[in-house]
Order: C-alpha cells, then structure tokens, then sequence
C-alpha cells in the first residue's frame, strides 16, 4: 500500500500546460441502450430504450472513460483531460440521471449504471479501455467489467483507476428494513431541501464558492462542474430527489458486488488501482471520509492500493493534480 501525502490547497495551478496535436474540444453525443430498466412517473418499472449521453475529445488509442461521482457530470474532470491526456482519446459519460443523460423518477439502482456502461462500451465496440471512475462511478467500472468474459471474446478493460469507489464493506451492506438503512436514509434526507436553481452561472459559483466543500475546490473545476451541472433555465440537472435517490442504495444489498468480482473473469487480469482518501470508511456515511472497503485491492488479484492524506471523498475535484500524477503513471 502506498501513502501520499498532499496539503489541500484550493488555489492550485498547474505549472505546465500540455499542447495536443488533436482539437481538445470535446463532442455532444448520445448513445441509445436497448431494453433498460426505467422508471415510469407512475412508480412502475419497466424496460425500454435508454438515451445515455456522453462527451468525446479525439485522440489515439487506448481510449481513456471516464464515471462521475453522483450528483455530477461527466465535465466535473476537463483540468484533469487536458492536463494528463493531451493527445488521447477520451469518453466521459452522463450516468442516468445526470448531465444529459436521460432521467426518470426514483429509484435508481447503483446496478444499473454499471449495466449502462457495460451496454455503452458493447456498443461502441471499444476495446483494452482504461476506466477511470470517481465514487459511484468507480463502482460502475467494476461492475461493467464483471460483465465481460476475456476467454475467447474482445479484452474490453486494460485497466482500471479507482478514485475512493462507492464500494462499502461487504458488511455494511443490508436491506431497506435495517435499522441501519433507515439511518443512512435520514442522513441524506436534508438532500432533498439543497438549492437547486440559480440566476446565471455566476450566481451559482458565487453562492458554491461560500460552502463547503465547493470552496475547497479551485475556480476552474467549480467552473466546470457549474457550466454543465445546469440546464438552459440554470436548474440542476440532476434533481435533489435523485440524489437522494443514489444515496439511499448505496448500502442496499442489491448493491452489494463482491460475488460480481469473485465470479468474474475479466478482473483478475487487468491492473486495478484503488486510490481513496485516508480517513476511514464510516457510517453514518460522511463526504470527508473515504466511501472506500479498505481492503478492497486485495479482491483483485492486480490490485494495488494508494491511501491519499488530507483529502475528502471528492479529492479529484479538490487536488486534481494528484489524479493526473495518478493517471499518468498508468497510460
């Protein structure tokens, strides 16, 4: 296990700007997944077509994903492209529910994003993919893998980068009639009350600037996650409700994905990097703790583990430069 250590600082810059010989502006696009779970407005389930958008810089191969953390968008990680991937080939994607992607009414299951990917990757024919995932998107990566068998089919994966993953210990997770469930619950219920409509962007990046742990971000990423976390009336995209939504089954043993990963072939050959914040995993569940199994790289038979000092469960927004570093040891 590795331990870096790191001073947050907010007022960050990077002292080199990396020039590309690819045009670094990223492109709209939008995927149609066939025969998806989704939520009707009546509360039923049911399965249809899902219009899952993501946004692609061109570049050479290997093809770099990335997967936000919930609540954000798959522009939350431009400083982080631009810097550690000038000339590669990048998809960063909306989960459902978020930035452009379609939404609907809750629940979302933490199964289905992972699903999402997997159909998304499938049908974009990608192969030897380097996935970079921060939180629950993290979780999305390893569960898109579990899906894919190597032996006799396209390598879909080269490897993995783990940002603190939503990936409990397999303890914590549990059904909706626990006790404590129901506490996990009523911690993100406030959620549901946060501010969810602005003036301009300006006005959203003033009032962000003033509150933790936005402040702790610098300009340029509040910038980014602000610019793209909106729609043309600056209402956030994704809605408090479905927030809440993703917290709620974040510790639901539906969520649970150990048996994924010790069934799956596809894991134990290719190199997993879990990088998680330092202060240990806890319930009830806190941003500034690491939302990280402590164990969880030696589920891998590649694993490895780096513990990151000082940072919060969202260091790839507060010290982007430590995921670069990170990223860049791996392409």
């Amino acid at each position: 296990m590795l331990r870096l250590f790191q001073h947050l600082s907010p007022t960050y810059k990077y002292s080199t700007r990396f020039m590309s010989i690819y045009d670094r502006t990223p492109t709209s696009k939008t995927v149609q997944l066939l025969d998806r779970p989704f939520v009707l407005d009546s509360g039923a389930l049911t399965r249809r077509p899902l219009q899952l958008h993501y946004w692609e810089w061109l570049g050479r191969k290997p093809t770099v994903i990335f997967c936000h953390a919930a609540s954000f968008h798959g522009r939350c990680y431009d400083s982080i492209i631009e810097y550690a991937l000038p000339n590669s080939h990048v998809i960063s994607i909306d989960l459902r529910g978020h930035g452009r992607s379609e939404k609907h009414n809750s629940p979302y299951s933490f199964r289905w994003f992972g699903e999402d990917l997997a159909d998304l990757i499938e049908k974009l024919d990608l192969e030897n993919v380097v996935g970079v995932g921060h939180s629950v998107g993290g979780y999305a990566l390893v569960l898109a893998a579990c899906k894919f068998i190597q032996k006799g089919e396209k390598k879909r994966f080269s490897s993995l980068l783990l940002l603190d993953p939503v990936i409990f210990p397999h303890e914590m997770y549990t059904n909706e009639n626990s006790q404590e469930y129901k506490n996990v619950a009523a911690t993100f219920e406030p959620h549901r009350r946060r501010k969810s409509q602005w003036s301009s962007v300006d006005d959203m990046m003033r009032y962000f600037a003033r509150r933790e742990p936005f402040s702790r971000w610098p300009t340029s990423v509040l910038r980014d996650y602000c610019l793209h976390a909106v729609d043309n009336d600056f209402r956030l995209l994704c809605s408090p409700n479905t927030e809440v939504s993703i917290y709620h089954n974040c510790i639901h043993e539906s969520a649970q994905i150990y048996d994924d990963i010790r069934r799956s072939n596809c894991l134990h050959d290719i190199s997993i990097h879990v990088a998680r914040c330092s202060k240990p995993c806890t319930s009830p569940i806190s941003i500034e703790a690491s939302f990280t199994a402590p164990k969880l790289a030696k589920c891998f038979a590649k694993g490895y583990d780096t513990v990151l000092e000082n940072t919060s469960h969202l260091f790839p927004m507060e010290t982007p430069h430590l995921v670069t570093k990170l990223l860049k040891d791996i392409i």
